[in-house]
């Protein structure tokens, strides 16, 4: 009777225990959770701004440095200006702490922002006619070692190929400045390389504005190169796609107005000319 009755105190007494936590598996970050859900909707431009200011505040400089580009290069005008895309790309501290980490995909990424920082500053210190050279050499060798950073990568990425295509518009500029029999030989294959480049971030995010801009403008200096009537049709076709996609963007409707012009598309060039000014009667 009294072993009857010791075990049953020993079970009430077992009952009483608190029952042992089995063991899960980590809880995701609110961060880890955000990029999941941006693969799935990577047009989820909103989300991806808060991230980017996320990772700043978090000290994550590379992973914000990565959104920051994408917000800007390919997103729509609204979030490629706000201060979590273009502020924080062109921010110098934010690309210097992110280049110290040396993240592969940001090799790309950094190599264009540098290179578009040293064409505007040479311009602005009005010495781009006698360093056009110089400048031709550094961009160039820029983007070669982007190039062979953005082959390693084990999958491609759509802001690592745009930077590309953004250097090469970049060193564009330099040879239009250079303006030596060499340079104008070299501005079509470097206009081409552009051109692969940024169509395959257009088939890749269709609805990404950002993209059909920067194709547009690429086209549009093929078309000035070889004077094809088809090469501005295409550029036009960009642009309207952009347009489509970002009817915010202030650019476009000069940049159309232009296009249509260099086109001899009078009456449309007509249409963005009447909606340019009326824009800047509103300001």
């Amino acid at each position: 009777m009294r072993a009857r009755w010791a075990a049953a105190r020993l079970l009430f007494l077992l009952l009483l225990l608190p029952a042992p936590v089995l063991a899960a598996g980590p809880e995701p970050t609110s961060a880890s959770a955000a990029e999941a859900a941006l693969r799935r909707h990577p047009y989820d431009d909103s989300a991806r701004a808060a991230l980017a200011q996320q990772y700043r505040q978090e000290g994550s400089y590379a992973d914000a440095y990565y959104h920051a580009a994408w917000l800007t290069w390919l997103s729509g005008s609204r979030y490629a200006a706000n201060r979590s895309g273009a502020a924080i790309l062109r921010d110098r501290d934010s690309r210097d702490r992110a280049a110290r980490l040396d993240a592969p995909v940001l090799v790309p990424v950094i190599s264009a922002v540098r290179a578009e920082q040293l064409l505007y500053d040479t311009c602005l210190n009005g010495a781009i006619a006698q360093h056009a050279g110089r400048l031709h050499k550094t961009i160039a060798d820029m983007l070669a070692a982007a190039e062979e950073s953005e082959s390693g990568l084990t999958r491609s990425d759509p802001v690592a190929r745009m930077a590309l295509a953004r250097l090469g518009l970049t060193l564009d500029d330099v040879l239009v400045f250079e303006d030596t029999a060499a340079s104008r030989r070299l501005r079509p294959a470097v206009l081409r390389a552009a051109a692969s480049r940024a169509e395959a971030v257009a088939a890749w995010l269709p609805d990404a504005p950002g993209p059909h801009r920067t194709l547009s403008l690429i086209r549009a200096r093929l078309a000035e190169l070889d004077n094809r009537s088809s090469l501005w049709d295409l550029a036009i076709a960009e642009a309207l796609r952009a347009r489509d996609l970002d009817p915010e963007d202030p650019s476009l409707p000069e940049l159309l107005w232009t296009l249509d012009l260099r086109a001899g598309r009078w009456r449309d060039a007509a249409v963005w000319r009447s909606r340019v000014e009326a824009s800047q009667d509103d300001m």
